[in-house]
């Protein structure tokens, strides 16, 4: 086959998943965009006025970058146990987030703050 491998991947939730659409690339999509990872977060959240989920880098599973439907963003706390279902699910923000008032902040303790 010649045809370029495709620069990124979009994968529905199963039928009883909490969460919504997985959009999977590599520095190919980053090229493609002229963005990284939360950048793209950021715009597509924006144009399509939805909220989105982005690996906070840190060693922790279940702390994620939540980016809202403004753009606005901050640092999450996911159920562990709903993950294991397959169903990211919010606890509460680490830190406040603009776009998201709703959303009780937790911040984490001292020791962990940058980890």
């Amino acid at each position: 086959m010649d045809d370029p491998r495709p620069v990124a991947m979009l994968t529905p939730p199963d039928g009883d998943e909490g969460f919504g659409w997985i959009l999977t690339g590599d520095t190919e999509l980053a090229a493609a965009t002229g963005h990284g990872e939360r950048d793209l977060a950021v715009t597509l959240a924006r144009a399509f006025g939805v909220r989105a989920l982005v690996d906070d880098g840190s060693v922790h599973p279940d702390r994620w970058v939540l980016v809202s439907a403004d753009g606005s963003s901050g640092r999450v706390l996911t159920d562990p146990d709903a993950a294991a279902d397959g169903d990211l699910r919010i606890v509460h923000a680490l830190e406040p987030i603009s776009g998201e008032p709703q959303l009780a902040v937790v911040p984490p303790p001292d020791w962990a703050r940058d980890c």
